[in-house]
C-alpha cells in the first residue's frame, strides 16, 4: 500500500492562508513520493538525502519558526528511511529479497531478545529448551561477507567487534532443495506413499464393427518414502554465546549450509539403506542416457515373434511380438537377423502401432519370413548418429532422449567446472563456439536452464523434470536448539543442536538420468 500525504497526520485545516496551505500540501505530497519510491527500491540513500535536504531547505526558507516541527519530523523520517535502505538494497541484490531478510531477522532476533535465552546465556536456568523452528531454505543464498553480513542495526555487545564472518569454507550458493519443489509436510503422516505403474500392455487396434476389441493391461505398485532425520551439534563457549553478532553470523553461514550439504548427498546418491534417503541416481528407472543409447533397448531371441503380416498391399510388413514391448518407442532402430529372407536382415526405423506391433516400412512382405527363427536388436535412434559431436551436441542429445519418456527436462545440473569447460570450447580456427548462452543471469544450453551445483562431480550430469517428477518434503522444518547438561556446565559451554526431518519422494524416476558426458559423446559419435 502506498503512503499518501494524509498519512503523515498533519491537519492543514487550521492554516488560514491559502498560499501557505497549498505550499504545505505540495510539501507533504513530495514527502509521500520520497517514502514510496524509497520503499520500492527506486531511490538510493544518497537520493533520499538529497531530496529531503531540498524539502527542508524550502521549509526553512519559507518560515523557519512556523515550520520548525515539520523540519524535525522530516529529519526523523529521513533517518528511518536511511535505516531501511540497507535492507531494501540487500533485498534487490539477493534472489529472495525482503522475505528472506525479515523472516530470518524476525525469528533469530526474537530468540536473542527473549528473556528465556538471556537467562540461558547468563546461566540462570538449567537449559533453554528450543525456540520455535523456522525454515532457513531461503537464507543460504545470503552470504556473511562484507556489507551482506552486516544486517544488524543494534549495539555491539563486544567493543571493536567486526560484523563479518570469515571462513575458508564458504557456504554453497545453491543446494538441491533450491532445484526441486519443496513442500511442507504433515506431522500426522511420517511416511509418504504414492502409486507407480509397474507394467503396461497398450494393445490398441482397429477392428470391424462387430469385431472383438483387444485386451490391454497394466499393473500398479505402491512406493513409500520414509522420513529421514538430518542434523548436527556444535559446542559453543558461553563467552561466544554472549556475542550476538558473531553467533548470528555463525548460525546463518554455517549450520544451514552443513545440513543442506548432507541433503544434497542424500538426494543425489543416497542408497536408501538404514536412515539414508534414496537418491535420484540410485532410483530404479533412472538410467544413464549413454546406457539408453549405447546398449540394446530390447534384445529379442528366436521365438519372440508372433507373426509377420502383409500391409499396404504387400509393400510393407507388420511385425507382431508375442509379449508386449512398451520400451520400444518411435524413433528407435530395429535390426533383424535370421529372418529367412536375406534382404530382410537389415536395420529399420521403428514405427510403433502399439506395444505389440511395429510397422517395418519398406520391407516387402514375403511368406518366407520366419517368425520362429527371427531375432532382433532394438537400439536408440541416437546411437552413432552425429559426426564429431561437441558438448552442445552431447547435451542436446540428452534432452532429446529424455523427451521420449513423456517428460521434458526442466533443467540440467552440472558442476561449475564442467560448465566452464563447455564455455571454453573453440572451433578449428580458435573461435569460441558460444555453446552456453546467458540471459538475465541464467545460463542456457539448447534452451534449457543450466544449474551449477558443486555436489555434481566434474564431467557428470543430472537431467530431469525437477518440477513434476520429485519433491522434497520438510516434515520437520530446520530448527536450532541450545542445550546443556552437567558436563557442559562444568566446562562452561553449551551445545547448539541443528536438525530437520525430510522426505524425498521421486514419483517418476524415468524422468531423470545421471551419467557421464564423455560416455554420451562416445555413444553418439558416428564412425569415421
Amino acid at each position: 500500500m502506498k503512503v499518501k500525504k494524509e498519512d503523515f497526520g498533519y491537519n492543514l485545516d487550521a492554516i488560514q492562508d491559502p498560499e501557505q496551505k497549498k505550499f504545505m500540501e505540495s510539501i507533504l505530497g513530495a514527502m509521500a513520493d520520497i517514502v514510496n519510491k524509497a520503499t520500492e527500491g527506486m531511490l538510493t540513500q544518497k537520493d533520499v538525502d538529497n531530496q529531503f535536504d531540498g524539502i527542508n531547505a524550502k521549509l526553512k526558507g519559507y518560515d523557519a519558526e512556523k515550520f520548525d516541527q515539520l523540519v524535525k519530523d522530516n529529519e526523523q523520517l529521513r533517518e528511518m528511511l536511511k535505516k531501511s535502505m540497507d535492507v531494501i538494497e540487500k533485498a534487490h541484490k539477493t534472489p529472495n529479497g525482503m522475505e528472506v531478510v525479515s523472516k530470518f531477522d524476525e525469528m533469530l532476533n526474537a530468540m536473542f531478545d527473549s528473556e528465556k535465552f538471556q537467562d540461558f546465556v547468563e546461566g540462570r536456568t538449567r537449559k533453554s529448551g528450543a525456540f520455535d523452528g523456522f525454515s532457513l531454505k531461503d537464507i543460504v543464498s545470503i552470504t556473511a561477507n562484507g556489507a551482506d553480513g552486516a544486517n544488524y542495526t543494534g549495539d555491539n555487545l563486544i567493543s571493536q567487534q567486526d560484523q563479518r564472518y570469515f571462513s575458508k569454507y564458504n557456504p554453497a550458493k545453491l543446494h538441491m532443495r533450491d532445484v526441486v519443489n519443496v513442500l511442507q509436510g504433515d506431522p500426522q503422516y511420517p511416511t509418504y506413499t504414492f502409486g507407480q505403474v509397474a507394467s503396461v500392455d497398450r494393445n490398441i487396434r482397429y477392428v470391424t464393427e462387430n469385431g472383438e476389441l483387444p485386451e490391454s493391461a497394466f499393473s500398479l505398485k505402491e512406493v513409500t518414502a520414509n522420513t529421514a532425520r538430518i542434523g548436527t551439534h556444535l559446542k559453543v563457549s558461553r563467552r561466544m554465546l554472549k556475542s550476538r553478532i558473531f553467533l548470528r553470523s555463525w548460525l546463518l553461514a554455517t549450520l544451514p549450509d552443513r545440513i543442506y550439504l548432507a541433503e544434497d548427498w542424500g538426494m543425489l546418491f543416497g542408497d536408501g539403506t538404514g536412515e539414508n534417503l534414496l537418491g535420484v541416481a540410485n532410483q530404479t528407472g533412472c538410467v544413464p542416457v549413454e546406457t539408453i543409447i549405447g546398449t540394446a533397448v530390447v534384445t529379442l531371441a528366436a521365438g519372440s515373434v508372433e507373426s509377420f503380416t502383409s500391409y499396404n498391399s504387400g509393400a510393407d510388413t507388420i511385425l507382431e511380438f508375442k509379449a508386449p514391448q512398451p520400451d520400444i518407442m518411435e524413433g528407435m532402430k530395429i535390426t533383424l537377423a535370421a529372418t529367412g529372407v536375406d534382404a530382410a536382415n537389415t536395420t529399420y526405423d521403428v514405427i510403433k502401432m502399439n506395444d505389440r506391433q511395429i510397422l517395418l516400412k519398406g520391407l516387402a512382405y514375403s511368406s518366407s519370413l520366419s517368425k520362429s527363427n527371427t531375432t532382433a536388436v532394438v537400439r536408440h535412434g541416437a546411437y552413432q548418429s552425429i559426426a564429431l559431436p561437441n558438448s552442445a551436441d552431447v547435451i542436446n542429445t540428452i534432452f532429446a532422449v529424455m523427451n521420449y519418456a513423456q517428460y521434458s527436462p526442466s533443467a540440467i545440473v552440472l558442476n561449475p567446472i564442467t560448465v566452464n569447460a563447455i564455455m571454453a570450447e573453440k572451433d578449428t580456427t580458435g573461435r569460441n563456439l558460444g555453446l552456453v548462452v546467458g540471459n538475465n543471469g541464467v545460463k542456457y544450453i539448447g534452451g534449457v536452464p543450466v544449474i551449477e551445483l558443486n555436489s555434481i562431480p566434474v564431467g557428470k550430469y543430472l537431467v530431469g523434470d525437477f518440477i513434476n517428477a520429485a519433491n522434497l518434503i520438510d516434515y520437520t522444518t530446520l530448527s536450532v536448539e541450545f542445550a546443556e547438561d552437567v558436563d557442559t556446565k562444568l566446562k562452561n559451554y553449551v551445545a547448539v543442536i541443528a536438525q530437520e526431518e525430510v522426505i524425498f519422494p521421486v514419483y517418476m524416476p524415468w524422468a531423470f538420468a545421471y551419467g557421464s558426458l564423455a560416455d554420451v559423446k562416445t555413444a553418439i559419435t558416428k564412425p569415421a
